[in-house]
């Protein structure tokens, strides 16, 4: 795939040697042979070496001849689209996603026709693959406890009702050598192109109850990916997470049992092929090198490479700036562009994206394009530069004002640096020296902490009576002291709660829209909420991520009957946990968010207020929904892409640039987000909150 024409294009090219070795040669003669005003990538060659599988534009799945000529669509779609030539190539398997965005599993003829859903599952079905033989067809899916499982299917019925001792005797049978032939007649080698098409299996599918014959081929901890079977059929190949959590490459028997091992130590192998002869697998690994293994397991040698290019910085960045002004015009979501004459803004931008002297000028313009469009979830990212120093820190605020000596300590963070045993700084005390060096009136504490982290660090320290003593301090990176203030902050929120409302309400705040903040959740459902009439749910300064759905789930169940043990005299109507798919809270509920949260922390919000399941209290949310994709850039940078538009229930509000506006608008001074005495946001959805819960706790859905 080239783009010298202004859009991506399919070329040929071939070595240049007079007898066509590869290695031989340092020309390569190219043709393009599919070219329209559309993007055409992704290009596969059909078994014969007849036909070209491509696709057009955003998803189109298209066939045309090995020379170009005779383009045809075969499936018309407007997402990304994944396949596979069957091996005789008479079928392509593709995965892609509907609607709903749900992946599933296809097989479409290469003559045209119908689709067969192999899959048929409301969870993902992705990277279908053949295997060499033409029995069956594999692929990943995420149906069984939230996890990317190996998935495959005989494609005929006969070979689904084999048994084990069944499948032993046919490969026995398939092993045995083949009979020489007879003089006089020719071998299959030397009879020329028709022999190709006689060495290609030939793959017969039942489409009855095909779907119902899939079955999940692996179980091991995190996710599957890249299945693929061997030449022989015998076993299947796929990449996973090994006891020590690393990716790396694992075989199995036909049926999934036996499980082996074959690379190590995380190689993470990508882009898997097997040798000519079927017995040594070549893989990219995660460092950018090309190795292969036995499927016994031995590793063989790596196979070295070097390759130097040229690069034009000025060209390059053109070709940057293309590709990044065509992924918002080939996705963005709203076909509008939200009202920008988005083509005229290429022209306007790009001779001053050229004149720039550096790549954070570079950046910034390209950045200052992508904003004329006022969405989120969008931007440029030039490469990452590494490198610079990184500063511990302890777990402590000073007093800038308090003067000398050394630094008077205000704050002292439970469990951190400065809290541990044998530190034990408290406030009013003062930090005198750290690692031998005094602390003047102009020296700065983080420069004394420069790569100290997990470092045993002296310091003097001035208590309160105005004695000295030494301790070894070791500083944290700013990530773990970051984690540390923030359940400091949901400490004090909780602490708070309990005073607002005199023990009623129980406080939870969600950190981001992910598995592991769910499961904080789900804990502290019992931990910190059990008994109480009510509960505050927190997405205040929550970045976003994708779990509403999950948290929903818990707190919208509706109680259709409740248990009563005996002798339990409580009166609680209660309802069996085990019998639950997700932990439940049908009491009252209030939310509260403000003007940092963001993304599904606001679909959240629009959805706890849509739904009425209590009272919105705080400040409306930012305004940033938008589902996001991104494109590699040839410089090695990054542009996202918002795909995907989210509206609200009813109205049809788009909630980009439309924040979640609270039924009780609360807005807060800055310096009461971080308080440990007063919280007035908290403390106007606890009064909110008391005042929708019955005066009779025997009244409410337990």
């Amino acid at each position: 795939t080239g783009d010298e024409g202004g859009s991506q294009d399919l070329w040929i090219i071939s070595p240049g040697s007079k007898d066509g070795a590869w290695l031989d040669s340092f020309e390569f003669p190219k043709q393009k042979i599919v070219s329209t005003e559309a993007n055409e990538s992704s290009a596969q060659w059909s078994p014969d070496g007849r036909m070209i599988a491509y696709i057009r534009g955003k998803g189109n799945l298209m066939l045309c001849n090995a020379d170009g000529s005779g383009a045809r669509e075969l499936l018309p779609h407007w997402g990304q689209v994944n396949f596979s030539f069957s091996p005789d190539g008479r079928y392509i398997a593709y995965s892609t996603v509907d609607s709903s965005y749900n992946a599933e599993i296809w097989i479409i003829p290469t003559e045209g026709g119908e689709a067969y859903n192999v899959s048929r599952h409301p969870d993902d079905d992705l990277e279908p693959r053949w295997s060499p033989d033409g029995r069956r067809l594999l692929w990943i899916s995420k149906r069984h406890r939230d996890g990317m499982d190996v998935w495959g299917v005989w494609l005929q019925k006969k070979d689904d009702l084999r048994q084990a001792a069944d499948w032993l005797k046919l490969f026995r049978a398939e092993s045995k050598p083949k009979k020489e032939a007879a003089a006089g007649e020719e071998k299959p080698e030397e009879s020329g192109e028709e022999s190709v098409k006689k060495e290609l299996p030939e793959v017969r599918i039942d489409f009855e109850d095909l779907w119902r014959r899939s079955r999940r081929l692996s179980s091991v901890a995190g996710d599957e990916s890249h299945p693929m079977a061997t030449p022989d059929g015998r076993s299947i190949l796929f990449c996973a997470l090994g006891e020590d959590g690393k990716r790396d490459l694992f075989r199995a028997r036909y049926d999934g049992k036996k499980l082996k091992g074959l690379s190590k130590g995380g190689e993470a192998p990508s882009d898997l092929r097997f040798g000519p002869k079927g017995k040594m697998v070549f893989f990219l690994n995660g460092k950018g090198q090309i190795k292969r293994v036995s499927l016994e397991g031995k590793p063989g040698d790596p196979v070295p490479f070097a390759a130097r290019s040229s690069v034009h910085l000025p060209a390059r960045r053109q070709e940057v700036f293309n590709q990044v002004w065509d992924a918002l015009n080939e996705w963005f979501y709203d076909p509008d562009f939200h009202g920008v004459d988005w083509a005229s803004k290429k022209k306007i931008y790009r001779p001053w994206a050229m004149a720039s002297t550096d790549d954070l000028d570079f950046a910034d313009v390209l950045n200052l394009m992508l904003g004329e469009l006022n969405a989120s979830h969008m931007g440029y990212y030039p490469p990452r530069t590494h490198g610079g120093e990184k500063t511990g820190w302890i777990g402590v605020d000073v007093d800038p004002e308090a003067g000398g000596p050394g630094l008077l300590i205000d704050t002292v963070i439970p469990d951190g640096p400065a809290d541990a045993p044998r530190v034990e700084l408290k406030p009013g005390e003062r930090l005198i020296s750290i690692a031998n060096r005094k602390i003047g009136s102009e020296d700065n504490l983080w420069e004394l902490l420069v790569e100290s982290i997990d470092r045993k660090t002296p310091v003097e320290i001035m208590g309160a009576d105005g004695k000295t003593r030494r301790a070894l301090l070791i500083p944290q990176s700013y990530g773990v002291e970051r984690e540390l203030r923030y359940k400091n902050w949901v400490r004090e929120r909780r602490k708070l709660t309990e005073k607002f409302s005199d023990g009623r309400l129980g406080y939870l705040h969600i950190h981001s829209m992910d598995i592991p903040s769910f499961e904080d959740f789900e804990r502290d459902l019992q931990a910190a909420a059990e008994g109480k009439e009510g509960l505050i749910i927190d997405v205040r300064s929550n970045g976003g991520g994708w779990t509403t759905d999950y948290l929903m789930a818990v707190i919208m169940v509706q109680r259709h009957a409740f248990t009563v043990p005996r002798d339990d005299h409580s009166g609680i109507r209660a309802y069996p946990q085990s019998r639950l798919p997700l932990a439940a809270w049908t009491r009252p509920a209030a939310t509260l968010c403000n003007e940092d949260s963001y993304s599904n922390a606001e679909i959240f919000s629009h959805a706890f207020k849509t739904l009425k399941r209590g009272p919105l209290v705080g400040n409306t949310t930012f305004g940033a929904v938008i589902s996001t994709s991104g494109r590699d850039l040839p410089d090695g940078g990054y542009v996202r892409t918002p795909m995907r538009g989210w509206y609200v229930s009813g109205s049809g509000m788009n909630m980009e640039n439309h924040g979640a506006v609270p039924d009780i608008l609360v807005q807060q001074a800055p310096s009461e987000d971080i308080s440990a005495e007063t919280d007035t946001q908290l403390r106007r959805a606890v009064e909110a909150l008391l005042e929708d819960i019955p005066t009779d706790p025997r009244a409410q859905a337990w």
